[in-house]
């Protein structure tokens, strides 16, 4: 019901654009907040966006497009935070995925290990081409600041750029930490980020917290079992695998604690926390230049991975984050300074195919494992060689490792398309002179990009695979087996990974629905303008916050 209920709502809402009253340019803010959610979609947004009563009720107050974009083919968490403040699409930072194939090496790259380094812990921005919205300010302004914080390292680093002042992510056992390779980790930094994780610790040690909120009826009434893959899960709330973890006296040591709390709302709220406790103790907003603070919030994503977003499960982490936010937007709201917020998302998500199934028909599991040794073993066969020739471990980007010789890769390349475009899992295959021929002219709009032109903007010719493909809509990748594994995802060219909102507000702002199909890219330098700091050369264009003058100057 909630789904039927609030999807006609918010088709309604896309039908007009809904001005309450004339919305005046921002004062130039002291303080930009940016919050990412993790896996947010539109699709998701909409679907509870009647429910909030928070942090996301006042945020979707302001200027509000309940379907923007991150209009790339890569919609994974690393490419996708890389584009929402430095104004670029994933060609142009980079970050291609979250990790990707050295042919050279014959190994992985993830996306923000810092590289040189014989630290398997060293996390830094090197990876990443461009800067972001906290170095533009800080290079404009004297004074000025930039933090970020995320449960996920890559989501952090991405958006903090070049030159944070503090970037800190969680790290499972031991609580937040951070890196001389992503910024400064002096004592100055590290040792509140030390304190901050004892209280914390010691907090849960004598009042041991709940992973889980009980569940309102409203979610409840969504508690059905489903079987995902070789898997049954009840769709309770606390589920099974996490119901009652917190009940050992030394849960905080043990791997079922520290590996559900990653997926549970309480992992938003601890962040939230560490962004309270930052605001505070750093005075942001009281300098005397624009200061950033980038918070990047994961438990959405971890949620819909291990339970799929059509649940009971993503119905108590919707209402929770919605709590979560509130608190952070309680704080701002006592600084006293102006201050600016954006919200949004690093890619969308679809449901678990079993359960998508019963909304649309075409939805289907795939076991990629499987389609790519099939692959694997007719093209080695076709081309006359005794080894696999294609390296796909993420089966919409794959690399063909079979050395220098041209006229090989050339024949494995036709080999490899001619194949999957006989299987009806897959739509559409390209290759990479395919993908480096999709050009995409300045300011298309996203929703009118071709599937090559999609695959075009999330292209970088040293890190890119060899071949892009793209499967159904509404594919489930892998097959689960046991509690905790991966029921659901994102990562493909749909819209249903593609749309995100995109929300501001501050103070004072006038509630505002617009249609247009506005990107994450140009999110940065519509905050650049609000800081009156230069931009520097973006793919996105300032958005008009302003309904009776201009925000883009």
């Amino acid at each position: 019901m909630i789904r039927t209920l609030i999807g006609t709502a918010a088709l309604a809402l896309l039908s007009t654009t809904a001005h309450a009253q004339p919305t005046p340019p921002p004062v130039k803010p002291k303080l930009i907040v940016a919050i990412a959610v993790d896996q947010f979609s539109s699709e998701l947004f909409q679907r509870y966006r009647s429910t909030y009563v928070r942090g996301l009720k006042t945020i979707a107050g302001g200027v509000a497009f309940p379907v923007g974009y991150q209009s790339h083919a890569a919609t994974e968490t690393c490419p996708g935070h890389s584009t929402i403040l430095s104004g670029r699409h994933p060609a142009g930072t980079g970050i291609v995925a979250n990790s990707w194939f050295d042919v050279k090496t014959g190994s992985n790259v993830y996306c923000v290990l810092a590289p040189g380094s014989s630290d398997a812990n060293a996390r830094g921005p090197q990876n990443m081409r461009v800067t972001t919205l906290g170095d533009w300010v800080k290079a404009a302004q004297p004074g000025a600041r930039s933090f970020a914080v995320s449960g996920k390292d890559r989501a952090a680093i991405t958006m903090a750029g070049k030159h944070a002042d503090g970037v800190y992510w969680w790290v499972d056992g031991t609580g937040f930490t951070t890196s001389a390779f992503a910024g400064p980790a002096t004592p100055a930094i590290t040792e509140p980020i030390r304190a901050f994780d004892k209280a914390q610790f010691e907090s849960w040690t004598k009042a041991p917290p709940p992973l889980w909120p009980t569940a309102s009826p409203e979610c409840a009434a969504l508690q059905q079992p489903h079987k995902f893959g070789n898997m049954n899960l009840s769709g309770k709330v606390p589920p099974d695998i996490a119901a009652h973890v917190e009940d050992n006296p030394d849960f905080l040591l043990t791997t079922d604690f520290q590996e559900n709390l990653r997926a549970s709302p309480l992992f938003d709220a601890t962040v939230v926390d560490f962004a309270q406790n930052l605001i505070a103790r750093e005075n942001l907003g009281h300098g005397p230049a624009t200061d950033v603070l980038a918070v990047s919030l994961s438990a959405t994503d971890y949620v819909g991975h291990r339970y799929g977003n059509g649940g009971a499960e993503m119905c108590v982490q919707q209402a929770a984050l919605d709590a979560s936010i509130g608190r952070l937007i309680d704080s701002l709201q006592h600084i006293g300074v102006p201050f600016v917020v954006v919200l949004t998302a690093d890619h969308g998500a679809t449901d678990a195919a079993e359960r998508e199934h019963e909304h649309d028909t075409t939805a289907a599991r795939l076991d990629s494992g499987a389609l790519i040794a099939r692959l694997n073993k007719a093209v080695a066969s076709q081309v006359g060689i005794t080894y696999e020739p294609i390296v796909g471990d993420d089966p919409q980007q794959l690399y063909i490792n079979v050395g220098p010789d041209a006229a090989l890769r050339a024949k494995v390349s036709d080999a490899t398309i001619a194949w999957l475009k006989q299987q009806p899992e897959v739509r559409e295959a390209f290759s990479r002179k395919q993908v480096e021929a999709a050009t995409v002219p300045p300011h298309t709009a996203p929703d009118k990009l071709s599937m090559a032109q999609r695959f075009h903007e999330s292209y970088d010719a040293e890190r890119s695979g060899d071949i892009a493909v793209a499967y159904a809509a509404r594919t489930s990748f892998g097959v689960p087996r046991g509690p905790g594994d991966t029921v659901a995802g994102h990562g493909s060219p749909w819209d249903h990974d593609r749309q995100v909102p995109i929300l501001f507000w501050w103070p004072g702002a006038a509630a505002e629905t617009r249609a247009t199909p506005v990107e994450t890219v140009d999110i940065a330098p519509t905050l650049a303008a609000l800081a009156k700091v230069p931009t520097p050369v973006v793919d996105g264009q300032c958005i008009n916050l302003s309904s009776t003058g201009t925000s883009c100057r």
